[in-house]
């Protein structure tokens, strides 16, 4: 479809003191309508709108943190994801990278 676009982004979770404790994967998917680009994040259902794609993808990523806080702040933040199909990947904790997930297969 002409003028959409999908990305993956990355979220990680730190835990109160300070340390990764896992990442989630979630897909953005941005399209034009009525001269404004609208992103929707499939998994969670959370949405953002701006003139310019750059701002609708700022502004949807700052709305999902936004809603993924307020779940946790109210203790809800695992029966979320999970209601919204979202697996949480734990993340080890050397020092260096590590690899999460699994490979996505065309």
């Amino acid at each position: 479809m002409a003028g959409m676009q999908v990305a993956q982004i990355a979220v990680v979770h730190s835990s109160e003191d300070g340390i990764l404790d896992y990442a989630l994967s979630l897909t953005c998917e941005y399209k034009r309508e009525d001269g404004q680009w609208v992103g929707i994040c499939r998994e969670l259902g959370t949405s953002a709108y701006s003139e310019e794609l750059e701002d609708a993808e700022t502004q949807l990523a700052e709305a999902i943190k936004l809603q993924l806080d307020e779940m946790e702040r109210l203790g809800y933040a695992e029966e979320y994801l999970e209601d919204n199909g979202v697996t949480p990947v734990p993340v080890d904790t050397h020092i260096g990278f590590s690899v999460v997930g699994a490979p996505v297969r065309a």
